[in-house]
C-alpha cells in the first residue's frame, strides 16, 4: 500500500451526519450541494459540482473562458490530489458497513455478521499498514456556495445584520448572512479509526446475540459520525488570482500597444473587484487583503505606463497563498 498522505492543514474539522443534500435558493443567493451517497459513489457529484458557475459578480469581464478553465483546473487539480489519499481497503470497508446496514433493515442476520466482518478485515489491514494514522480517507466531494451580489450589496447587507445584532434580533441577523459565502468547499470524509472499528465489532456482537436493533443502531451511529475535513476555495481570491494570470504576460510585455494597455487595465479592474468582493465578504484577514490591494495598486501604476513589469507579480502571488491559508483557519471561540 503506497503512502498515505494527510489532508494539508490547517483545515475546517467537523463532524457531522452524511445525508443527502439539497439545492436552495434565497435572497439572490445560491447554494448548490452535491448528493451525499456512500463513498464510491459520489465522483461523478464532486466532478459535476466542480464546474465553475458564469460570473454574476459586477460586470461582463473579457476573457471569460480562459479564466473559467483555470478555475476548473484548480478545482479539479484539487480533487485530484485528495482522490490519491483514499484508502482503498477503508472504502470497501465503509461500503461493507453500509452493506451490513441494509441486510439488517431486511433482515437477514447471517449476511450482515459477515459483511461486518469483512470490513473489520479491511480496517484491521489499514492499520497494520500505519498504526499511527487517525483518520482513514475514504470520499472526496466538492460544494459550491456563490453569492449573486456587488461588494456594495455585500456591505449593504452586512450592515443590516450588525444593525440587528445591535438591537438584539439575532435570528434576523442570522438569515440575513445564512447564504453570504463565494466558495468551493473541498470535503474529504474520514474513518475515524480510534472509534469506528470497535463500534463495528460491537454491532456485530450484538447480533450474534440476537440484539439486532441495538446492533443496527450502533451501527447507525457509527456511520453518523464520520470526520469531514474542509477546504475552503474562496472564489472571489481564485477569480482574481485567475485574472492575474492573464493579465501577468501583457504587464511583462515591452511597449505594449494601446489595445493591449487598455485589456490589461480590465483585467486588473475586474481583479480589483473581486478582491473588494473578499473583503466585503471577510476571507482571510483585513490585513491579508489590504496588503493584497496595495500589491494590486503597484501593478496598476507600473501598468500606466508601456514599460514592462517583469517579476512585479511575485509578491501579489505569495500574498494571495497567504490569504488563502487564512481563509482555512478554524475560528477560536
Amino acid at each position: 500500500m503506497p503512502a498515505i498522505q494527510q489532508p494539508a492543514a490547517p483545515c475546517l474539522v467537523r463532524q457531522r451526519s452524511l445525508r443527502p443534500g439539497i439545492g436552495i435558493a434565497l435572497m439572490g443567493l445560491i447554494l448548490t450541494t452535491p448528493g451525499c451517497s456512500p463513498p464510491g459513489d459520489s465522483a461523478d457529484n464532486a466532478q459535476n459540482a466542480a464546474a465553475v458557475t458564469p460570473d454574476a459578480v459586477g460586470p461582463a469581464v473579457a476573457d471569460t473562458t480562459p479564466r473559467t478553465t483555470t478555475l476548473d483546473n484548480r478545482v479539479s487539480s484539487q480533487i485530484t490530489d485528495k482522490r490519491r489519499t483514499l484508502i482503498a481497503d477503508a472504502v470497501s470497508a465503509l461500503q461493507d458497513s453500509y452493506t451490513a446496514l441494509d441486510l439488517l433493515m431486511a433482515g437477514d442476520a447471517n449476511k450482515a455478521v459477515a459483511a461486518l466482518a469483512r470490513a473489520t478485515g479491511k480496517l484491521d489491514i489499514v492499520l497494520a499498514a500505519d498504526p499511527e494514522l487517525a483518520l482513514a480517507p475514504v470520499d472526496v466531494r466538492v460544494t459550491t456556495h456563490d453569492v449573486i451580489a456587488t461588494p456594495a450589496d455585500v456591505k449593504r447587507l452586512r450592515d443590516l445584520a450588525e444593525a440587528a445584532l445591535d438591537d438584539g434580533r439575532l435570528q434576523d441577523a442570522r438569515r440575513l448572512i445564512a447564504g453570504m459565502a463565494s466558495e468551493h468547499v473541498v470535503s474529504t470524509v474520514n474513518i475515524p479509526l480510534a472509534s469506528y472499528p470497535a463500534a463495528i465489532k460491537q454491532a456485530a456482537a450484538l447480533i450474534h446475540a440476537d440484539r439486532t436493533e441495538e446492533a443496527r443502531a450502533t451501527l447507525e451511529t457509527a456511520l453518523a459520525t464520520l470526520v469531514v475535513q474542509d477546504t475552503i476555495v474562496p472564489l472571489p481570491l481564485a477569480r482574481a488570482e485567475a485574472l492575474l494570470a492573464l493579465a501577468q504576460p501583457l504587464a511583462e510585455t515591452a511597449q505594449r500597444n494601446a489595445d493591449e494597455t487598455a485589456r490589461l487595465q480590465r483585467l486588473l479592474d475586474d481583479a480589483r473587484l473581486q478582491i473588494e468582493l473578499a473583503q466585503a465578504l471577510g476571507y482571510a484577514t483585513r490585513g491579508d487583503l489590504d496588503a493584497v490591494s496595495d500589491e494590486l495598486d503597484v501593478i496598476e501604476d507600473k501598468a500606466r505606463g508601456e514599460a514592462s513589469g517583469q517579476r512585479l507579480f511575485d509578491r501579489i502571488k505569495a500574498l494571495f497563498m497567504q490569504a488563502n491559508r487564512r481563509a482555512n483557519t478554524s475560528p477560536q471561540p
